[in-house]
């Protein structure tokens, strides 16, 4: 080997090696002192053991401050590549918050941009473990510093590719709406914070004093619906981040992966009866019920403490991937409501876009209208349901356990033929209804009202249906076939099968799209 190549490969281990340190050990150990990974640490621990492969690993910016002074800036605090997570290849950015906190400069935006293009032409899911400051105010060339080039790509690759945003620090201004544009966001509880604006931004534009709860992970899974998942730390969320993947296709082209020979395929649940009681009034926790029906009991809930009375989780069942949308009557009725709507919208959205079966469980009662939910738009949040189930195109699997009423069950939750539901099951018990109102519509309309009006149209409205004059005509495109509670997994296997090669009949809008913001 000449002397020139050897010194060649010196300075490409000398920048590599200086490069690979970020900030310094100073403030890497900061880092560790507020009980935060490293940026390379984080990668380390969410792919597979020797498999990272750094893409801009020699980047080094030397930024001009308004000041005058220069400041140097490896890998610009962006450290993007490829690795694999259980053998299959992914995209993995993960910003360093010991190189100017994180902040977007114009080479970390350009190095992130390209990372999302490259991922998206080549098929790879991409995860993003995020920790950064927001803009890099304060240096000449970062005025938006590519930014919506940033925002573009994401957008562009929504629906293309799983995307999955792993909060583990600060999250502000403009970097806070990359977590919002990807299909599932999770954050750490001992680290991460998301805002638009923080306390200080706040307080300095409004005079408002913001606590700074608002923005954690419990304040944007519980009041804002932001936060798909929380873990209690990063080495958690990033374990989540991993499991979340099992579920996920590649891409849009491909199916999700079937898990092979599960242990526990065909059986019966003979228990399921002693969870769900057969009087109405009484409630029950509808997560027993998915535990009991899906593979090892196992199931991926996303949101779980937003919209409580709608559960939303990823399972397996016989292998197979499937999205689970059920009613938790163990909360408040598991009554449909603004909150719930957009949680069910959003999941429905990523379930189409990656080909993963819809299985809905049904218990719910009508909507309890309102002027505090009209006034915030109920239909509107109703109709995008209505929208985005009748033009999904992967299988749709129905059951209903005891009560599909009105808009809530019978509609939304996907329990009539015409909405595009393949596989409509039900109960023995359940019963079905306009609504479900005992109110003696005389008292409430007063004396003008007609005795013809209330036995013809006004009383009919809440008649509840039994299953079996529903099953009797199958006209009524509602109920397919009655079925015994323990036969219920068996059921939903066998229809998930049929179903597996599903294509429409009639002509629908064209399958790739975006996952949205709800």
């Amino acid at each position: 080997m000449s002397e020139r190549m050897k010194e060649a490969i010196q300075r490409l281990a000398d920048l590599q090696e200086k490069n690979h340190l970020g900030g310094g050990q100073v403030h890497i150990e900061r880092q560790h002192g507020r009980n935060k990974l490293a940026a390379r640490e984080r990668i380390d621990l969410l792919v597979d053991a020797d498999t990272f492969t750094e893409l801009g690993s020699c980047v080094n910016t030397t930024g001009a401050r308004m000041d005058g002074r220069r400041t140097d800036a490896p890998c610009d605090g962006a450290v993007t590549g490829t690795g694999k997570v259980d053998g299959r290849l992914v995209g993995v950015y993960s910003s360093d918050f010991t190189v100017l906190g994180g902040s977007l400069g114009v080479q970390h935006l350009q190095k992130c941009s390209e990372w999302v293009i490259h991922c998206t032409k080549y098929s790879l899911p991409m995860v993003w473990l995020l920790d950064s400051s927001g803009g890099r105010l304060g240096y000449k060339d970062t005025m938006f510093a590519g930014i919506e080039w940033y925002f573009c790509t994401i957008s562009r690759s929504s629906g293309v590719v799983p995307q999955i945003n792993v909060l583990m620090g600060p999250c502000i201004a403009g970097q806070a709406y990359a977590p919002t544009l990807c299909d599932f966001l999770l954050m750490s509880r001992e680290t991460a914070n998301l805002w638009l604006a923080g306390p200080r931004q706040a307080k300095a534009v409004t005079s408002e004093e913001i606590d700074k709860t608002v923005g954690s992970p419990d304040y944007h899974m519980a009041f804002s619906g932001t936060c798909d998942v929380v873990g209690d730390n990063d080495t958690e969320t990033i374990a989540k981040a991993r499991e979340l993947l099992t579920y996920l296709p590649s891409n849009f082209r491909e199916m999700p992966p079937i898990k092979e020979n599960p242990t526990d395929s065909f059986r019966t649940v003979d228990d399921i009866v002693n969870l769900v009681p057969d009087d109405f009034s009484q409630t029950y926790d509808m997560h027993k019920v998915i535990e009991m029906l899906v593979d090892d009991g196992d199931y991926f809930e996303v949101k779980d403490q937003y919209a409580k009375n709608l559960i939303c989780c990823l399972a397996r069942m016989d292998g197979q991937p499937v999205g689970i949308v059920a009613s938790n009557p163990a909360e408040p009725g598991s009554i449909m409501e603004i909150n719930s709507c957009d949680k069910y919208y959003r999941f429905l959205q990523v379930l189409d876009a990656y080909n993963i079966p819809l299985v809905t469980l049904v218990d719910t009662p009508p909507t309890v209208p309102g002027e505090d939910q009209e006034e915030k738009g109920l239909l509107r949040h109703f109709s995008k349901i209505v929208d985005v189930y009748t033009t999904s195109t992967i299988p749709k699997i129905s059951v209903v356990l005891r009560e599909a009423y009105a808009d809530a069950g019978a509609l939304i939750l996907g329990v009539s033929k015409g909405m595009g539901v393949d596989v409509s099951y039900a109960w023995p018990i359940a019963q079905y209804a306009v609504e479900a109102s005992e109110l003696d519509y005389r008292e409430v309309y007063g004396k003008g009202i007609e005795d013809d009006a209330y036995t013809g149209y006004l009383n009919w409205s809440r008649e509840k249906t039994d299953v079996f004059d529903v099953a009797r005509g199958f006209t009524t495109q509602v109920v397919e076939e009655i079925i015994q509670p323990r036969d219920t997994r068996n059921k939903i296997i066998l229809a998930l099968e049929m179903c597996k090669d599903k294509v429409e009949v009639l002509p629908l809008r064209a399958k790739a799209h975006g996952t949205m913001p709800t």
